[in-house]
């Protein structure tokens, strides 16, 4: 007929509870959070809510008009991979959401679409049109947060760190924001516990689904969630705590700065790939940044279950040694590792889409894999695969990590290999610091301000820094907020 019918849902178009801080968010897609008993809602529980409020609506439809309805228009477009499933069930494979883009008519699952507001001229309407036909490349200019900063055991001085943090990134200018999702007080790297309700590690402070909502509602910024993808920290007696990365002839123990859960291993792929997706099931957030463990050195991983893929699916010496004696298993090792490694984060990625189908993904890369090219064989990282797998790579552009005798002239060098690797600027975020972690120093503003514009002035779009020490006010707003700003008042531009 000229008329469809569709459903809005019976009793969805609200939110819930979903934090002990109290936030409100949409609730086909939050787990609704119980005050009284301190728990969540349990997988069982979300979709048999989800399941009978769209049956609820079909059902009263279908008294009132005599036709089930087929397609289901999500509340405020909020969605995910389990409620189209449902929906799909319950008769409506074709479902709407409110993101304005072009719709795949092979995949009517979650189409978008344009909202025509009631004045809303041809003119108007041709515009919209127009914009999203042709492609847009907007800057990327980035905080990147320690979680660690905001945690504090006394909820009142924990809600106040978090008022800081937000007028701090608001008023930075930045328009995404890298927030940390583990707990890291020790400052290894390694993963003690963790800032969401999961079912493997222990949890800090149940805190990242209320910091990412308010940066997302109250300042306006993307947020992306920053997880270790291998260095996760267990206790002698855990089931996995022997599934560890290993180097033929083993390292010195002070030379590892990452213990690392063995990326051969499938029960360590579905432990880390669990935490994904605890995370994306209790949190609303916009993307992922996988943290910068996910590497694999030129001796590396010579655990069992490494060596089995090597001789089982690779066609390869189940030895280090033996593969590199030989230039071409040498050669064809390091690449299969660096597809390898990325493969298991296109899983752990594959998990969080299942409750947040929006995500971007970032991984963070190591400089040195850019300014030398033998380097894939020392990291089992490579700027050509990582351009295949995620919407970003984020460049550790840190000259003085990597002792740069001239940290300018090395800035210069790294944005100039990058820029001669086709469509690579435009995918490439490169992450200053604003710590000297040598010296435990931080970066004066006006050098860290002086680079940014040393990157703009070679054409760089995508930039960002990290720490940002909201606490201190480090670096200082003045110095570099005219530069990494897109929000500039009149006066500043």
């Amino acid at each position: 007929g000229r008329v469809e019918i569709a459903s809005h849902s019976y009793d969805l178009h609200h939110g819930v509870l979903a934090n002990p801080q109290g936030n409100v968010q949409p609730a086909a897609v939050s787990r609704r959070y119980d005050p009284k008993s301190g728990r969540y809602e349990s997988d069982k529980q979300y979709r048999r809510r989800i399941r009978n409020d769209l049956r609820r609506n079909s059902d009263l439809i279908e008294r009132k008009t005599g036709v089930r309805p087929r397609v289901m228009v999500w509340p405020y477009g909020a969605y995910n991979r389990v409620t189209i499933g449902i929906a799909r069930e319950l008769g409506m494979p074709i479902t709407l959401s409110l993101e304005d883009e072009k719709v795949d008519i092979q995949n009517l699952g979650s189409m978008g679409r344009l909202l025509i507001g009631h004045d809303s001229s041809l003119e108007n309407f041709i515009w919209q049109i127009n914009s999203h036909n042709k492609p847009r490349v907007e800057p990327v200019r980035v905080m990147h947060l320690d979680l660690d900063y905001v945690y504090d055991p006394d909820p009142v001085q924990q809600e106040k760190n978090l008022g800081r943090l937000l007028d701090r990134v608001k008023a930075m200018g930045v328009n995404t924001v890298y927030l940390q999702a583990f707990a890291d007080p020790d400052g290894d790297g390694n993963t003690d516990a963790l800032y969401f309700p999961n079912r493997h590690l222990p949890v800090r402070a149940d805190l990242f689904n209320r910091v990412a909502w308010q940066l997302r509602t109250r300042v306006g910024v993307k947020v992306y969630a920053w997880l270790p993808v291998l260095a996760y920290d267990l206790p002698p007696d855990h089931p996995l705590a022997n599934m560890r990365v290993a180097a033929s002839p083993p390292h010195q123990p002070e030379a590892e700065s990452y213990r690392r859960l063995s990326p051969f291993s499938k029960r360590a792929l579905r432990f880390v790939g669990d935490i994904y997706e605890d995370l994306a099931k209790h949190a609303h957030f916009d993307g992922l940044i996988f943290h910068d463990d996910a590497y694999l050195d030129d001796y590396e991983d010579a655990s069992s279950w490494a060596l089995q893929v090597y001789r089982q699916q690779w066609n390869l010496p189940g030895d280090i040694g033996a593969i590199r004696t030989s230039p071409d298993h040498f050669r064809r090792w390091s690449r299969l590792k660096t597809e390898h490694l990325a493969r298991w984060t296109d899983a752990l990625t594959e998990r969080a889409l299942l409750y947040r189908p929006r995500l971007k993904t970032a991984r963070n890369m190591y400089a040195a894999v850019i300014m030398n090219p033998d380097a894939e064989t020392w990291f089992a990282q490579s700027m050509e695969v990582f351009l295949k797998h995620y919407d970003y790579t984020a460049v550790m552009a840190m000259p003085y990590m990597e002792k740069a005798r001239d940290p300018e002239a090395w800035l210069r060098e790294l944005v100039g290999r990058v820029a001669r690797i086709p469509g690579a600027l435009n995918k490439t975020v490169f992450e200053l610091q604003s710590v000297d972690w040598r010296s435990g120093k931080p970066i004066d503003g006006a050098t860290l301000a002086r680079q940014m514009r040393l990157l703009q002035q070679n054409r760089v779009i995508n930039f960002g820094y990290y720490p940002d020490d909201f606490i201190q006010g480090r670096p200082v707003l003045e110095s570099i907020r005219p530069v990494i700003s897109l929000k500039l008042t009149l006066e500043e531009k």
